[in-house]
């Protein structure tokens, strides 16, 4: 499922070539993946002839700001691609193809998601926030040490914290086993119990590993690609997600992988204690 880096790669790959254009036509092709309560036909009434004055990111939500009161939101879901099609370089239009983005003379943005679990919603700039229910940016100023250690005075357990996008925005599966790897923090570790050093290093492990995917493009581990049709390189530098069974790249133990909740867990239970 496309994380932070992912969705931060397509916003900034966006911003570059739609910020300012004007929006021709938007098509649904797929009525259902059209969320929130708001019509097919509303959705495209209420986007045609738009201006695009900003693209945005809120966790895992990409923010398509309107020069009107509203703001159009994609949801990437497990497989969701957002891809940028133009006469020189064409994307081709197929079955997982759900909504379209014209913006006049064959330049047009394609949403494709194979498994349907994204979608797109429109809402009021001013109810942005109320809407999404997300917590903290990871990546924000006002996200610090401190602040952190609020968010995790809790007995859940710290991969689980992470992962609750309602406490902090963008942190799924694979960047919080890269992010408790780097800290040196086991995943069941109660939240509440960490000391005042072991937060210190967990705020720095989630500012530096979120940095470096973003600097990699994102990760490709499955269906994820940028606008441009391109792979991320991030999964070449996995410490420890997907490699169980594989030599610690610090220590030599064996990589472990656990379910928490449902959800795959990988460690190193040497040097996450």
């Amino acid at each position: 499922m496309p994380e932070l880096p992912e969705v931060e790669t397509i916003r900034r790959n966006l911003a570059r070539i739609i910020k300012g254009k004007r929006i021709s036509r938007l098509t649904v092709i797929l009525p259902g993946m059209v969320k929130r309560g708001i019509t097919p036909e509303e959705l495209v009434r209420r986007t045609r002839n738009r201006h695009i004055t900003a693209v945005k990111r809120r966790g895992k939500s990409l923010l398509i700001v309107l020069d009107s009161s509203d703001a159009l939101i994609f949801r990437l879901g497990m497989t969701g691609q957002m891809l940028w099609s133009h006469p020189r370089r064409p994307a081709r239009k197929d079955k997982h193809t759900h909504v379209i983005i014209d913006f006049g003379r064959g330049e047009r943005i394609l949403f494709r998601d194979v498994r349907r679990f994204g979608g797109v919603f429109l809402t009021e700039k001013k109810n942005i926030e109320k809407t999404l229910a997300m917590g903290a940016e990871p990546l924000h100023r006002s996200f610090t040490p401190e602040a952190l250690d609020i968010i995790a005075s809790s007995r859940v357990r710290i991969k689980q914290l992470l992962m609750d996008q309602k406490r902090i925005a963008g942190i799924g599966n694979i960047y919080s086993d890269e992010i408790l790897f780097e800290a040196g923090i086991h995943p069941l570790t109660p939240a509440c119990t960490l000391g005042g050093e072991q937060v210190q290093k967990l705020h720095q492990a989630v500012c530096s590993i979120l940095r470096e995917a973003i600097a990699c493009k994102g990760d490709t581990f499955s269906d994820y690609r940028t606008v441009f049709g391109e792979r991320g390189s991030y999964q070449n530098h996995h410490r420890v997600y997907q490699r169980q069974g594989e030599p610690c790249k610090r220590c030599d133990t064996p990589i472990v992988r656990i379910r928490i909740s449902g959800r795959s867990c990988h460690f190193c239970p040497s040097c996450q204690k």
